[in-house]
């Protein structure tokens, strides 16, 4: 008996369901939920070290060598924006100085000449600190971009290239699970379609942990360069600022600021 009270219209929406649609979206979901659990377990399994997995020593390493030195960049950036702000305040804090002896050289007739000269002196000093935070903002957005996307680039490739293998893992150790039982049950047989299911999943693994390789030859080449040029220019500016060259701080400002900021990627999507 229908629950829809009579002469109540059923809404369009409801009675236009595609049944067909319902049912192929319930089971894309089923299929989502049993191969999630099936990863969970696989690497659950694999930290307990109960079940076999695919290892490439030489990889792995390369591996963890790059994302150790993605936590050091971020180190890098953390340091060096605050560095940015203490010089930025005491850039504020020199102006500041530099324009109470001013004020105070307007009434002192008697060591006016004293406080013009040290007005100017924190003055000049106020405008290097500005400009030695600006190198160091071109420096940071330049670190950022190696930080926050080169290097991320890469590491998607790997992340990607680890969730591969641990899919084809999943299947290979079902296929030995059901061909290669314990001893005393007996062998199962394999779903239609499931070898040649696992050799896909391998290729694709393989296909994308020769990706994440060349990507981090590229990767290593390209970062050593760019990241080169940018710390040359700051140690200029460093230099000046901390010798009281003005001009070569202010030359060293323009320099980093023509420096072409790190692509995202240093090579094409794959």
């Amino acid at each position: 008996m229908s629950r829809i009270p009579t002469g109540i219209k059923v809404p369009d929406v409801v009675a236009n369901i595609d049944t067909a649609q319902v049912a192929a979206k319930v089971e894309s979901f089923k299929k989502w939920t049993i191969g999630t659990f099936k990863n969970s377990k696989q690497q659950l399994l694999e930290h307990m070290g109960k079940i076999d997995k695919t290892v490439d020593p030489e990889f792995e390493a390369q591996c963890e060598v790059l994302k150790d030195i993605h936590r050091r960049y971020g180190l890098v950036v953390a340091a060096a924006k605050n560095f940015s702000h203490v010089l930025t305040q005491m850039a504020e804090a020199e102006k500041k100085l530099s324009e109470s002896f001013y004020q105070l050289s307007m009434k002192e007739e008697q060591i006016k000449a004293q406080c013009t000269m040290t007005s100017e002196t924190m003055r000049g000093v106020g405008e290097q600190a500005a400009s030695l935070d600006a190198c160091l903002r071109y420096f940071i957005s330049s670190m950022e971009t190696v930080y926050n996307q080169t290097i991320t680039d890469t590491l998607h490739t790997i992340y990607n290239t680890e969730s591969a293998r641990i899919e084809y893992d999943v299947d290979r150790n079902d296929i030995s699970a059901a061909t290669n039982p314990p001893q005393g049950q007996l062998t199962k047989n394999l779903p239609v379609g499931a070898t040649e299911k696992c050799e896909e999943k391998k290729a694709k693994y393989e296909k994308l942990k020769n990706d994440a390789k060349i990507k981090m030859r590229l990767l290593e080449e390209n970062r050593i360069s760019v990241v080169a040029a940018q710390l040359e220019k700051l140690q200029s500016a460093l230099a000046a600022y901390y010798s009281g060259n003005a001009k070569l701080l202010e030359a060293s400002v323009r320099e980093l600021s023509f420096l072409q900021s790190p692509q995202p990627s240093f090579i094409p999507t794959m």
